[in-house]
């Protein structure tokens, strides 16, 4: 029998089987959050094995002792090539969405503050 999976928040994620064309069952499928925990990232270290590709999260380099530095790492995803491919396209679309000011600098300098005219009130 057919299985299609699909997210609760609308999203066009969708899998089933390769079996000829039959009556489809659907399970709904709710994301939960409930032992999330959210950690900040400067770094990510991409490393390859022969099946899978590893990415290492950490907040970035920090001194251990005199000339020694850690670069601890707090969280590891391990993904398939593929899904690495399906990842960097979402996140290129998603950075594409961020606008990036970049102000040269005449413009970061604001002008003189106009000089006020002095106008009679009997004209």
């Amino acid at each position: 029998m057919p299985i299609a999976i699909s997210p609760v928040a609308g999203s066009n994620c969708r899998m089933a089987t390769e079996n000829p064309p039959q009556p489809q069952q659907t399970h709904t499928i709710q994301v939960k959050y409930e032992d999330f925990t959210a950690r900040y990232s400067n770094h990510v270290l991409v490393s390859m094995g022969a099946e899978e590709v590893y990415l290492d999260f950490t907040s970035g380099v920090v001194p251990d002792r005199p000339g020694t530095s850690v670069m601890p790492i707090h969280t590891r995803i391990v993904m398939t090539p593929s899904g690495v491919v399906r990842l960097t396209q979402l996140l290129t679309q998603t950075a594409q969405n961020f606008k990036v000011v970049q102000l040269d600098k005449q413009s970061a300098n604001p002008p003189p503050p106009a000089t006020p005219v002095e106008t009679s009130a009997a004209e």
